[in-house]
Formats: structure tokens, sequence, C-alpha cells
């Protein structure tokens, strides 16, 4: 048995400043909306909530028109993963002259997960309106508000929420969108194909290495590894002091890479961010505690850069492609693929980053996949402890780390299945991070699983990936 000690370097560990969802019953009137819970199940494996779908779909088929029938259906659904089925379930009872919290806080979170925006704020400011001062519902429906104005880059709607009286989670965000100056993510592009390609200047083949890049923040080269973990454009301290970017605010964090050591990081905005012939400006910048931990980059190209476009991670060509996020640039795109369609997996985003799609594992399927290219380890795959007992999977400790490894029989996302293979465990750094999403967050797929496909590509307008068929 071979492997690489672990480098972690995957930020999966922000946090989100999200709770675990659950509903409550009718409530007689809006007046006399309730935030009580009508029924607590907290599941803890797989196999728990597994064994309620059954009956909970057969309920709902049975009464249709029964709302509790209804809510405790899409409840299970979203538990599993299952974002798109639970998203049609809760639908009709989720609209802006709804008077059930419950009913709002899940459609409004699915409808978010899934990329639609404008209804995800639609549902929280309906909530928003219902929910008595100081409640919970009220602070979902803020932390709800946040988030989809960040994902529309629509900081200006976010200065006019009520400024949070913490600093933790989403509240840190929100802060930062709020003294934000002006729009961020401006796109000015120089040549009229608008597409660049950035290349990637290192061996992506060797056990945990991750793709390199070089680009300009305020006209300075810096060196960026990729990694769809993190959130904005990290930039080492020391670089970051260096540029002089204004700090606008600050915040606590921890991550694998920081052995889960909590870390202070400013946040602050570069003027402008050159990738070949593409500009942005006002881009938003998290300055990490990055090389004074034995990091050898500069920090970090994450996803809401990547956001911003069309992008292609091209393994095969040893690029990242840059597009804008248009219908003309998707049929370029699928051009690629010559006579044979791409691989389509369905994706739905939660916090500010964090990318799940469907997949098996050991032959069981719907599980859930967290895609996160930053894993700098020999291992495609990283587990979580709830998944490693529900498959009864076998540990082997990593001597001298807290790691250890399990052997996989097969994995892979939904249409492109993956031999055996091994996976990490005791990663993550969050005490809780299989059910922080309100869904089960099965497992980590990364680098070494992502690479031998050829290439992918993230479309942020459709939610999906799209990766080569195998053999094409």
């Amino acid at each position: 048995m071979k492997y690489l000690a672990p480098l972690m370097v995957t930020m999966v560990a922000l946090a989100t400043g999200l709770t675990t969802w659950s509903y409550q019953g009718d409530s007689p009137s809006c007046g006399e909306l309730s935030d009580t819970d009508v029924e607590q199940w907290n599941p803890r494996l797989r196999a728990d909530v597994e064994a309620a779908l059954g009956a909970r779909r057969q309920a709902f088929e049975t009464e249709p028109d029964s709302g509790e029938a209804r809510r405790a259906y899409a409840e299970v659904l979203f538990k599993l993963g299952d974002i798109w089925e639970a998203n049609d379930v809760i639908a009709p009872l989720s609209t802006t002259t709804t008077c059930h919290a419950g009913d709002l806080r899940l459609a409004a979170r699915t409808a978010y997960l899934l990329g639609d925006y404008e209804r995800a704020v639609t549902l929280n400011e309906r909530l928003l309106e219902l929910a008595d001062e100081s409640s919970e519902a009220q602070a979902q429906a803020l932390r709800g508000l946040t988030l989809a104005h960040y994902q529309t880059n629509d900081f200006a709607s976010a200065r006019e929420l009520p400024a949070p009286d913490t600093t933790e989670g989403s509240a840190s965000l929100l802060t930062f969108m709020q003294v934000f100056e002006g729009e961020p993510y401006g796109i000015e592009w120089t040549g009229d194909e608008r597409i660049v390609h950035l290349p990637m200047t290192n061996d992506i083949t060797q056990p945990g290495a991750l793709p390199l890049v070089t680009l300009k923040v305020n006209g300075e080269a810096v060196n960026l590894i990729l990694d769809t973990g993190g959130d904005r454009l990290y930039l080492d301290q020391g670089i970051y002091e260096r540029l002089g970017l204004p700090t606008l605010a600050n915040r606590e964090a921890r991550y694998a890479y920081t052995g889960g050591e909590t870390v202070e990081e400013p946040l602050g905005v570069a003027a402008t961010v050159t990738m070949g012939e593409v500009t942005l400006s006002n881009v938003p910048v998290i300055g990490a505690t990055w090389k004074a931990l034995g990091q050898t980059s500069d920090g970090v190209l994450t996803t809401q850069i990547l956001k911003q476009f069309l992008a292609t991670v091209d393994y095969d060509n040893r690029r990242i492609t840059f597009r804008e996020r248009s219908a003309e640039a998707l049929a370029q795109v699928m051009e690629t693929f010559g006579d044979t369609p791409p691989v389509e997996a369905p994706f739905y985003m939660t916090s500010t980053h964090l990318m799940f799609a469907k997949g098996s594992l050991n032959g069981h399927p719907g599980m859930n996949y967290f895609l996160d290219s930053g894993l700098a380890a020999s291992m495609p795959l990283v587990i979580v402890e709830e998944t490693a007992e529900f498959l009864e999977l076998e540990k082997t400790e990593i001597e001298g780390t807290p790691y250890y490894w399990s052997p996989i029989e097969s994995h892979g996302l939904d249409g492109l299945p993956s031999g055996p293979a091994q996976a990490l465990g005791n990663v993550f750094v969050e005490s809780d991070f299989f059910w922080s999403s309100g869904f089960m967050a099965d497992v980590l797929i990364s680098h070494q699983y992502l690479w031998p496909k050829g290439s992918w590509t993230i479309d942020f307008d459709e939610m999906k990936y799209y990766f080569p068929a195998a053999g094409s």
C-alpha cells in the first residue's frame, strides 16, 4: 500500500452560518406564525433517512392534498440530498401568500441550492415579513437573503438589510458586503472572442499536485492553485499586505490546512485581477494565513472567480478556459465534445461555494458528493465518519498523522463510475460536517478523480457539470 502523507490544502471548513432546517406545524393565521417544531427528527446515519423514505412517499401519494404529508415527504427528500425532487414537492405550499414558516424556509433553501436566486429572495422576504423580531425565523430569512444577494453580486441590496450584531458565519459576509463600495466582479474583455486560456504551469499528474496558474492582481503576477473548495480569491497575507489591499472587515475561520486551528483573516478588495485578455475589477479578497503554514503557492483561485464565467478545467490541454456566461459560449463548449455528447452531472450549491452532485459509493446509489478540487493528496476521496460507519469501511491509521485511509471498492459521479480507490478519513475540522448543511454530505471527491476525466466545465446558469464521455 503506497500513499503520500496528505497535504491538506482543501478549503472546505469555511463557516457556513447556516443551520439544519426543520419544519413547523400549520399556523392558524399569519398573525400567529410560530417557530415551534411539531416534530423533532434527528436521524444520524443515511440508513435512518432511507428507512423513512418509503412510508413518507406512500403517505404523500395517498393524500397529495395534505400539507402535513407533503412537507414530511419534502423533508426526507431534502435530507437525502434529492434537492430537485424536494423543490418540486414543497413548491405548492410556498407562495408569496404562504403563512407557514417551515414551508417558506424549505422552499427558499431549495431554490437557493438550485441557483434560483430570484425565488430564494422572494420567499425569504416573505418569511422576513412574517417573522417576529429577533426570532430564529427572522435570522434564517436574513441569512438566506445575504447569501442570495451574494451569489448575484447584488451587494447594493445587501446594504439595505439590518446590520448584523455578530461577526460569525454569514454575519461576517453581510458586514463585508455592506461596507463594500460599488459592485464586485466587473468584467472587461480585451479580445473580441471573449475567451481566455490560462495555462497550468505544473505537472498535475503527480500525486498531491494541484493545478497551478499565473495571473495578475493589481498588476503583480501571482501563482495560485485551483481549489473549488474555496470561496473568494485567497492571497497569502504577505502578498495581500505588500499590494496594500484595503481591509474592509475581518473574520475568523478554520481549515483542514491549518490543522483545525482558528486563524484571523482580513477581508479586502483588489482593484483588478487580470487573466490574459479578461480583467475583473473590484474583486473580493481574503488574506490567508498561507505561506506561514508551509504552502508554496501565493494563494488560491476559487469558486467565486470561476462563477463569473463559463469555466472549463481542461486537464488534457493543461489550461483553465474562461468564457462569458452566455448561450453562445455554451454552444462553443458543446462543440468541443464532437459527435459524442458530454456526460451531464447536475449539481447544487450550498453556503457560499460548496457544490454537490449525485453518485454512488461501493455500489450504494444516491450518495451526495462534494466536489472539492483542492485536496492535495494521492487519494481521490475524503470520507466522513457517518459514511464510513454506514458502509462498514475498514480503517488503517496513517502513522504520525491524525488521518486514516479506507479501501473503496467503487466510486464516482452518476455517469462517470470509477473502480477501486482509497478514501482519506478524519480530515474535516467541523464538528458535524455530515449534517451541517441539512442534507447528508456523504463524501468529498477531488483532483485525483477529476484530472483523469480529461476536463470538466462548470455551468452556473444550468447548474450542471459537463464531462467528456468515457472513451471519447
